[in-house]
């Protein structure tokens, strides 16, 4: 009976160690995303965000951040040109949150309360002449939100906020895209 009993111990020791998966940081292949051209001499990235550390705000718990990545895309995918002109642009946000929220559509055995996820952006771009005045610019903002269960694993965590930076940015060069275009289009290429 003791053989038994440590044979099937034994059994269920094993099978709970099982590998666990570790999820590296999001990585963004800024190759893959459009890319912008403009007419200017100079292009100067000014950060105007500064996170305010919250109980929400989760921008000190993850590994690249949505300034991070927001500043990546812009150095590697705007590209300047030509002999005048001077694009300034003002990351004015880009901010993460999380928070505990009531769940309005549970059913009977779900969770009252989950967490929602927002990922926010805004930038300014303001392209100016060799005069210093003013002669396009636009501004564009985009948010992405998802939710989870309130108890869930820190892995399940990561991936979930991983998901949500790859789709925030191509939401959001999507928007810088279409924006440009509509309000700069003619100083592209």
């Amino acid at each position: 009976m003791f053989l038994r009993n440590s044979l099937i111990y034994i059994f269920f020791v094993l099978l709970s160690c099982q590998p666990v998966e570790l999820i590296d940081p999001v990585k963004i292949d800024n190759s893959r995303l459009s890319k912008i051209s403009i007419s200017a001499k100079e292009l100067l990235v000014q950060v105007n965000y500064n996170p305010i550390f919250s109980e929400e705000n989760i921008e000190d718990k993850i590994k690249n951040t949505p300034l991070t990545i927001i500043e990546n895309w812009i150095n590697n995918n705007i590209i300047n040109f030509g002999n005048e002109n001077k694009l300034i642009i003002n990351i004015l946000e880009a901010s993460i949150t999380k928070k505990e929220v009531e769940n309005t559509n549970a059913n009977k055995y779900e969770e009252k309360t989950i967490f929602n996820y927002k990922i926010f952006f805004l930038v300014e771009y303001n392209l100016f002449d060799d005069s210093n005045f003013l002669i396009a610019n636009t501004t564009v903002e985009t948010l992405r939100s998802t939710t989870s269960k309130k108890y869930i694993s820190l892995n399940e965590e990561e991936m979930i906020i991983n998901d949500l930076l790859n789709k925030a940015i191509y939401d959001f060069v999507n928007e810088t895209k279409s924006m440009t275009q509509l309000y700069m289009a003619e100083y592209l290429l």
